[in-house]
């Protein structure tokens, strides 16, 4: 396959009709294949409307947890440090994609539903040198949320989007051209907000700009999971942070693909390429949540974010591949947060943890790309 599409689920995945429908619509179906990833709590359900479209022609897998396992036997010591009812599994999908020869893989949540334009066309752009509107900022961080149209009119901030760094992030704009390498669509309908934003006011995005932008050199913005496609070239340095541990009696979650991308970013910008947004729009029908549990495990991931992005600025990375610039910063983000008074000894076992993982995930990378 070509293009890879990667979900996880505990839910049965009727919305893989929706995309086959589209992918079919648009004359995609022979560029692009399926890979689900289950968990404990996946219904046995979760197998039909895989069989629907593997009848139809497409190209997908279905793992449960016993497929999972056999899986990992080549990766022992990532099997470890991929916890069971977690979004983090989808890192088998991202390696099983890569296996399998995707030159683009797309990480997809089970709640973002296809529209009716075409979505493989936009995140086509992965791979490519492009020349698009370029967004920079006075703060360094970009907020991508500007580019919704939301009810009622107001102005919100991705989820992840430091707190220190809100309402002093002033665009501007130019045209500038690169490789891009990963290229992360939004969302129509919930918007991916915290949970703040969220008991504050609902809130509903009904449009979006149709231009997609490209992020300046060294600027942030929060990647999530839900619809975001990236080169295989990246893969070693976007392992999805493993969440869930407890600091000072509370868990922190929800953060997993915001440290994840900031990450990733870090890393991209030291190999010269490129982040774009905007296309293809999903339709976000959030999964049923908590809104004061979400608020409970997000609150250590803003306070940490807080702390990391200094930490990130700081460091200053040499390496000139993915892996080794990964590794780079696994080992100084390590050396950093180990350094750091204002981090409890819990905070520092944690990024410890991280760090290794990171470790990890690079060998597992290149066992499987070579």
């Amino acid at each position: 396959m070509k293009i890879a599409l990667v979900l996880t689920t505990i839910n049965v995945p009727d919305l893989i009709i929706g995309y086959a429908d589209n992918f079919e619509k648009y004359g995609n179906r022979s560029e692009v294949g399926f890979i689900i990833i289950g968990d404990l709590k996946t219904p046995q359900e979760a197998k039909e409307p895989v069989e629907k479209i593997r009848k139809r022609g497409f190209e997908v897998e279905y793992l449960d947890i016993p497929q999972q396992e056999e899986w990992l036997k080549k990766f022992p010591d990532l099997k470890q440090i991929i916890p069971y009812n977690s979004d983090n599994r989808r890192n088998i999908g991202y390696l099983i994609a890569a296996e399998r020869g995707a030159e683009v893989i797309i990480s997809l949540d089970d709640d973002n539903y296809a529209r009716e334009e075409d979505y493989l066309e936009a995140h086509k752009v992965v791979g490519c040198t492009k020349e698009l509107k370029t967004a920079h900022s006075r703060n360094a961080w970009f907020n991508i949320c500007s580019q919704l149209e939301l009810e009622p009119p107001r102005i919100i901030y991705p989820r992840g989007f430091p707190y220190s760094k809100r309402w002093t992030d002033d665009a501007e704009f130019t045209v500038s051209s690169g490789r891009i390498v990963m290229n992360a669509g939004l969302w129509l309908g919930d918007p991916d907000v915290d949970a703040v934003t969220r008991l504050n006011e609902p809130i509903r995005a009904v449009g979006a700009s149709p231009e997609m932008l490209m992020l300046a050199p060294e600027v942030y913005c929060p990647i999530n999971t839900q619809n975001t496609a990236f080169h295989r070239d990246i893969l070693p340095c976007y392992y999805f942070v493993t969440m869930k541990a407890l600091i000072n009696g509370n868990k922190i979650d929800r953060y997993g693909d915001i440290w994840s991308g900031l990450f990733a970013l870090k890393v991209i910008n030291q190999m010269k390429d490129r982040v774009s947004f905007g296309p293809p729009l999903t339709d976000h029908r959030r999964n049923t949540h908590n809104l004061l549990k979400d608020l409970q495990e997000e609150l250590w991931g803003m306070i940490l974010t807080e702390s990391l992005i200094p930490i990130l600025d700081s460091i200053q990375l040499t390496a000139m591949t993915y892996q080794e610039a990964y590794l780079e910063l696994a080992n100084k983000l390590e050396e950093r947060v180990n350094l750091d008074e204002d981090f409890t000894p819990g905070v520092k076992n944690y990024f410890s943890q991280i760090t290794s993982a990171m470790r990890i995930w690079v060998d597992a990378c290149q066992q499987v790309m070579g």
